[in-house]
This record gives structure tokens, C-alpha cells and sequence, in this order.
């Protein structure tokens, strides 16, 4: 993939060639000078109503970061919120962006800004991260602030709770949103509706789930806050005619913003859903045997999932994840325990090169116990998301291996970005307990990267906290 800049000043206009695609990009808006490939790569998705995607290079997704940076962007949304909304200049901005921009010292700098007290909000706010990709983004952008509260959408479906907002992200691949806060006043309370998501291309998603809070909810303000911003004047009205419709407020704010123009065909899909390389060979095997880990985690939620075929998973959920509401007092136990994990499984390492994984929607909380687990440590996430791999240079997705979720068998998950028999050892994070039967798709799959060592740290289990079970 060729990248080349055609101009000095603003706009900058930055073009890039996936395989039979072109993406050209225009910046318009970069207050604090990130260079791009600092923020985002770019690749070819498998999607029939968007044929690319913006890979994140700081979430902590489908790329391995070091997992303070993913921490880090977090403060950097949190931090242009306060300015750009509130009009406050948060003390340490500059520190983070610079970070983030550098990549020089992030601990030091997140340890900085986290020993700080909260910063109040003058009114109730509710933060919402999108499933699945900004769950953890959008905890980390709450986790600054007081008076306020957090909720991520979900894809699963828990059927001793109701869906209280539902609604759909219209260019996904999962295209079903569902929000279960154990709080009913959650929603009623907030004055303001702060959405986050990684990037925003049309918009599309916030509208939608804007017009289903303002049906049961209504409210007068709210904002969208992204990494990356690509919406077209056409879309911008979009906004704006909605906001006239609902008589309400919609802001937003952004790291980076521009256009986008695509040009040229899309990829011709031909692989398989399972069981292979993406985009390259296909492979067989038996599943690796992992060690495990059960953390003493108590604060739970009893309710119980469901997929498709009527099978339960009957395992608590975490309640410290945001998927049930949090709030700002809430989580504040957060990151001690988080820390007190993370330097336990520190010691337990074996491995100079360790790289942590999260599952699915299950991401600030690994992420965060990832950045007390000592040096040499990168930290992603697996996904739903569907992408093509290429191992060319700068093209986002170098390799990505497919296999059933464990949640769900006919949704595939994929891990990206892992190179084979790099890694000294692997934690894989799972929110919850699952049988050995319905992961060994992910662990036959996971025995072709070729690394010698795997754990799985389980969060939440039906079986005495602390034993590790026959058979792991």
C-alpha cells in the first residue's frame, strides 16, 4: 500500500491504494499535528455496504499497542471534551497528546493524570461506548471524570433483563445494539449523552441510537466523540436537520477530522468463514491445553446469556465492565484492583515478549490489568470484524486467523496482527467462564501462531474462585 502527502498545509490530502481500492484523504482538522499513521492505518473489509476500514493504531483492537497508549486516548477524547464543550484546558493535555504523538514515556504520563482527582462535570453525564470496537475507549474517556456515569452497548442477549435502548449500527457486521443498565434511572438522570465511538464516517450509527434515547429519553443535549471524524458536508446536515427535528443539541468532537473519496472495486471475497488464514491457507490440528487463572472477583452479575440456539452460558458477568452502568464513584474501585491483578499476573510471567488479549466487547478492564503487568507487554483485542490481510508494508492487517466464538458458533471471531512465533506467551482475557468444548475453535486456531505458552484469565466463574480446573 502506497501512501503519499501532496500538501504541506492544511488540508492535507494523503492517498491510499488497497489493492483495488483508493482511499484518498483529506484532513481538515488536526489541532494538535498527529501524523496519521500515528492514529490510523488503513485496510480492505469485508463488508458489502463498506468495502474499508480505519484501523486504529492506538485503540488497542486489531493492532498490538502498548496498552497505556489505548489508556491514553482515552484522556486525549476526555481531555478535547473538556476544552471543546466545557471550555476547560485540562492540566495535563499537552502531556498526553505528546505521548500519544511519541509514544515516549506513556506510563509515566498516565500515572500523572490518574493520580489527579476527577474533574467534576457541571451536570449528570452519561457516557456510551459503542460495542464492540469502543468499549474500552469510551471507558477510558469516563474514567476522568466525576459526576458522571458510563454504559456500553452490547450484541448479546441476556434474557432475564430487558433491553431498555435498542438500535442499529446500519454498516456493521453486527448490526444490533442492546443496553442493559441494571439502573432504570440511568438514562432518566443524565442531562447530557456523550456517544463514543473509535471513528465516525457518516454519522449514521449516532443518529440512530440519538433518535432511540430521544424516544424514551428525551434530552437537549448531546455530543458524539470520536478519534477520527470523516463526515461529508451531506452528512454534517444530516446532523443538523436532525437536531432541528428534535429540537436538541448535537455536537461533536474529534482528534482528526476530514473527508474521505473511495475509487476503483472493491476485493472479490472468495475465503472461507472458518478455520483459516484469512486470505491465505487453510489449516488443521488439534487445540492447545492453556493454563488458567480465576481471578477473586466478586462483584458480579447473576444473569445468565443466550445465543442463537437457545444454549446458556449461566456464568456471572463482571459488574465493574460498564455493560450494566457504571458510575464515577463505582469506578473508583476499578484501578486497584485492576493494578493488584496486573502485578500478580506480572509475576507469573515467564516471557520477555507477552502479549495480552482481549475478547470481543471485553476490553478496558484487560487493557487496563495489561499496563501493570510489567515491560514488554502489548495488549489487542479479537473481533467480529471481518478484514482481508495483507503482509505489504503500511497496509493495516499483516495476517488474521478466523475461528467460531464461543459466545455464539455461527459468528466468526477473528484475531489480527499477531506474527507466528513472536510471542514468548499469550493471556487471552475472558470476561466470563466457558466450557472447554465451545473453545476449542479459538484454541485450534490459536496453536498455528506457534507460541509456547498460553493462559487464559477467567473474571468470572461458577466454579471456587482461585482453582484452576482438571483438564485446562
Amino acid at each position: 500500500m502506497n501512501n503519499t502527502i501532496s500538501s504541506v498545509c492544511l488540508p492535507k490530502i494523503h492517498t491510499y491504494n488497497l489493492e483495488d481500492q483508493r482511499v484518498i484523504v483529506t484532513i481538515k482538522n488536526n489541532r494538535y499535528n498527529f501524523e496519521p499513521q500515528t492514529l490510523f492505518s488503513l485496510a480492505a473489509r469485508k463488508n458489502k455496504k463498506r468495502r474499508f476500514l480505519f484501523v486504529s493504531n492506538v485503540l488497542g483492537k486489531h493492532v498490538p499497542v502498548d496498552p497505556v497508549v489505548s489508556l491514553l486516548a482515552g484522556a486525549a477524547l476526555a481531555a478535547q471534551f473538556l476544552s471543546q464543550i466545557h471550555g476547560v484546558d485540562h492540566v495535563d493535555t499537552q502531556a498526553i497528546m505528546q505521548a500519544l504523538k511519541s509514544n515516549k514515556d506513556p506510563k509515566k504520563v498516565y500515572e500523572t493524570v490518574i493520580e489527579r482527582s476527577l474533574v467534576p462535570l457541571p451536570e449528570e453525564t452519561l457516557f456510551i461506548g459503542f460495542a464492540e470496537t469502543a468499549t474500552g475507549l469510551g471507558h477510558a474517556t469516563f474514567s476522568l471524570f466525576d459526576k458522571a456515569h458510563y454504559l456500553h452497548t452490547t450484541r448479546e442477549q441476556i434474557p432475564l433483563l430487558e433491553s431498555v435502548l435498542n438500535f442499529d449500527e446500519d454498516h456493521s457486521h453486527a448490526v444490533n445494539h442492546r443496553c442493559y443498565p441494571l439502573d432504570s434511572e440511568l438514562l432518566k438522570i443524565a442531562k447530557t449523552i456523550v456517544l463514543v465511538d473509535d471513528e465516525i464516517t457518516t454519522g449514521n450509527t449516532a443518529l440512530n441510537i440519538i433518535r432511540a434515547i430521544h424516544c424514551e429519553f428525551p434530552k437537549t443535549n448531546y455530543v458524539v466523540l470520536s478519534l477520527l471524524d470523516w463526515r461529508t458536508a451531506e452528512d454534517r446536515d444530516n446532523f443538523r436537520i436532525l437536531e432541528q427535528q428534535l429540537d436538541i443539541t448535537i455536537q461533536t468532537v474529534s482528534l482528526l477530522a476530514g473527508e474521505i473519496a473511495v475509487n476503483g472495486d472493491p476485493i472479490n471475497d472468495q475465503t472461507d468463514q472458518f478455520n483459516h488464514t484469512v486470505g491465505s491457507t487453510l489449516f488443521s490440528g488439534a487445540p492447545i491445553f492453556p493454563e488458567a487463572r480465576y481471578l477473586d472477583i466478586t462483584d458480579v452479575i447473576a444473569v445468565s446469556s443466550e445465543d442463537s440456539t437457545g444454549y446458556k452460558n449461566v456464568s456471572p458477568y463482571l459488574k465493574l465492565t460498564g455493560r450494566f452502568g457504571l458510575s464515577s464513584s463505582d469506578n473508583l474501585k476499578l484501578l486497584p484492583l485492576a493494578r493488584q491483578i496486573g502485578q500478580e499476573l506480572g509475576n507469573d510471567r515467564r516471557g520477555m515478549k507477552t502479549l495480552c488479549l482481549g475478547t470481543g466487547e471485553f476490553m478496558y478492564f484487560p487493557m487496563l490489568v495489561s499496563a501493570y503487568m510489567g515491560s514488554g507487554v502489548s495488549y489487542h483485542s479479537t473481533t467480529r470484524s471481518p478484514i482481508y490481510s495483507f503482509a505489504k508494508p503500511e497496509y493495516a492487517i499483516q495476517n488474521g486467523f478466523a475461528y467460531q466464538s464461543s459466545d455464539e458458533l455461527s459468528i466468526a471471531n477473528y484475531v489480527y496482527n499477531v506474527p507466528v512465533e513472536y510471542y514468548d506467551e499469550v493471556y487471552v482475557f475472558l470476561e466470563r467462564d466457558v466450557s472447554h468444548e465451545r473453545l476449542i475453535p479459538m484454541l485450534t486456531t490459536f496453536r498455528k501462531l506457534g507460541i509456547p505458552r498460553w493462559v487464559l484469565v477467567i473474571g468470572s466463574t461458577l466454579k471456587k474462585h482461585g482453582k484452576e480446573v482438571a483438564g485446562w
